[in-house]
């Protein structure tokens, strides 16, 4: 078994490079459809995976529109001695977001940033 954080946003493509730079990840899994359309992407980040999918108005099916919420939080904790990581992150995660928590010590790691990014995804990244 495995587990999959799944993001929905407007813009995928740009998206998926933003988090891939974010996160130094690699390219995982891929599904390209009949017209060369990806249609399931995912980012290899330290081991655990990342998919990035387009946010469409409707679900598959024709029902009512997608929420957005803001009821979740994406955690990645980053090893031991593994710093440098988190600031590159955060560094690439900065441009156009909402700093919940600032770049600091935390009282449960020597390292740690909380923030929603430009795609509204809330993230809590340390070590």
């Amino acid at each position: 078994m495995r587990s999959i954080l799944q993001i929905y946003v407007k813009g995928s493509d740009a998206a998926f490079e933003f988090y891939k730079k974010a996160f130094g990840a690699d390219i995982g899994f891929q599904d390209v459809d009949e017209h060369g359309t990806v249609i399931h992407r995912e980012l290899d980040v330290c081991g655990q995976a990342i998919a990035v999918g387009e946010a469409r108005d409707t679900t598959r099916a024709g029902g009512d529109k997608r929420l957005t919420g803001n009821t979740m939080q994406f955690c990645i904790q980053f090893g031991e001695g593994q710093e440098d990581k988190v600031r590159k992150a955060y560094e690439t995660l900065l441009e156009g977001s909402e700093i919940i928590t600032p770049f600091d010590e935390l009282f449960f790691s020597p390292c740690g940033v909380e923030l929603i990014d430009k795609y509204g995804v809330w993230w809590c990244l340390f070590v």
